[in-house]
């Protein structure tokens, strides 16, 4: 059995999305030779790194990430691989999703979508010009009826939609798959380290009332 690490190192420096979501910061609070042992605290939010967005994200009254069941964190999954080499701001159609083999998708699959852009991992580009899929591709694999739709990238929508404000009246892959009750998935990394379909595992923090969670993402490969 072998374990492929798909999650990011989280650390200070790592891309964020700018205010009002804050940096990664790490700060030890207690040493050896103070206290007898290291302690720390680190200022994080639920989307920092490779993380799980919920619908809490982009609705009021509705659980936080704590109410997700963990079922749907771990499964089945097949990957579709449609690299935009480092192209900005690439839309994956609907087309592409099925030249990519999204036909083959079962109900409770997760869904894995492999561009490349982690490369970009570190690049001032990485959010501004993240790949995104368009709507009618996200209708199209939310009817699939998958679990989960999980992306190399730091966005699922188009990054000229908004991040620090995004405009009441746009129609969001976000809210086609949140509001159907699939958790979307961000910023994977090594997917070309994994075959086609394999067993996938990335769990969320129980952040109670939380709109999303960091995660440690992996896959087994018999």
């Amino acid at each position: 059995m072998k374990i492929v690490d798909l999650t990011g190192t989280l650390e200070e420096g790592i891309w964020d999305y700018g205010p009002p979501y804050v940096n990664y910061q790490i700060e030890h609070t207690a040493n050896l030779s103070d206290n007898g042992y290291i302690a720390s605290k680190v200022q994080i939010t639920p989307h920092t790194g490779t993380h799980i967005e919920c619908l809490a994200h982009w609705r009021k009254d509705v659980s936080g990430i704590e109410g997700e069941a963990l079922e749907k964190f771990a499964g089945k999954a097949k990957v579709l691989r449609i690299p935009v080499h480092a192209e900005p701001l690439y839309q994956i159609t609907e087309e592409q999703l099925k030249e990519a083999g999204a036909q083959k998708l079962c109900p409770d699959d997760i869904c894995i979508i492999a561009t490349g852009w982690d490369k970009l991992w570190e690049k001032e580009n990485y959010i501004k010009e993240s790949p995104f899929l368009s709507v009618e591709a996200a209708k199209y694999l939310s009817a699939k009826g998958i679990k989960l739709i999980a992306m190399d990238t730091p966005m699922i929508g188009d990054p000229n939609d908004g991040i620090d404000q995004v405009p009441k009246d746009l129609e969001l892959p976000d809210y086609v798959f949140l509001d159907r009750g699939i958790n979307i998935l961000l910023g994977l990394k090594n997917l070309e380290q994994i075959p086609d379909e394999v067993m996938f595992y990335a769990f969320p923090l129980k952040l109670k009332g939380a709109e999303g969670s960091p995660v440690r993402a992996a896959a087994v490969i018999e």
